[in-house]
């Protein structure tokens, strides 16, 4: 995983630190090949259930305690088969259905190799309500970049660029997102129930999912 903090992304578009844009991503596409064994690995999470919990009514009150609510967004949608260019959602858009979130970029391998596994995810719990959302931080990468890698991807569920009208990274400064890929399952209430950084793959991304989808 890529774990520099955010804010170095937008030191680097602030003050061109680097020539241009292809030298920059070979260069960090590089490092995080380096980094790429440590894409497995499960960040700590305050959502984290204990493995000994009361049991009944009380055992799930006592667990939304412990639950971070998701905050709010909007999202600008890229164009694939399913979804129009320029299409806005909200999360809050989508309470009462399981939500996961994933934040990537196009120059970050350990999100390009996951993302396959996103769509067969999406295709195949799309029916049962679950949404899954790619919010794509900007600074290497351009968003014109990641409409074209969408594209190239072929991948179908929900995606766009952390970007409003005057401003950019607020989703993923908000989210406090510090690795990529970071990807969050949100339950029908819109509570964090887990938070993982680092890459997955389909049969973890489903057992995480099942979780949410109860």
């Amino acid at each position: 995983m890529w774990t520099q903090p955010t804010r170095f992304f937008r030191r680097f578009k602030c003050r061109n630190f680097w020539v241009n844009r292809q030298s920059a991503a070979l260069t960090v596409t590089a490092t995080m090949f380096l980094l790429v064994a440590c894409s497995s690995q499960e960040a700590g999470d305050s959502a984290s259930q204990s493995s000994a919990q009361p049991v009944g009514s009380q055992a799930s009150a006592n667990a939304a305690k412990d639950l971070d609510p998701a905050m709010d967004f909007d999202l600008v949608l890229f164009a694939n088969e399913e979804h129009q260019a320029g299409v806005q959602i909200s999360l809050s858009g989508f309470a009462g259905d399981p939500v996961v979130l994933n934040f990537w970029f196009p120059s970050c391998p350990p999100c390009v190799a996951e993302m396959p596994d996103f769509e067969l995810l999406h295709q195949k719990f799309k029916g049962d309500g679950l949404k899954v959302i790619g919010v794509e931080l900007l600074g290497l990468d351009s968003v014109e970049d990641g409409q074209t890698f969408v594209k190239r991807l072929n991948v179908n569920y929900m995606l766009g660029p952390d970007q409003t009208a005057d401003d950019s990274g607020q989703i993923v400064m908000d989210y406090k997102i510090t690795g990529f890929p970071t990807t969050l399952f949100i339950d029908r209430d819109q509570n964090i129930v887990r938070k993982w950084t680092g890459a997955l793959n389909l049969e973890k991304l489903e057992e995480l999912t099942l979780a949410i989808m109860n």
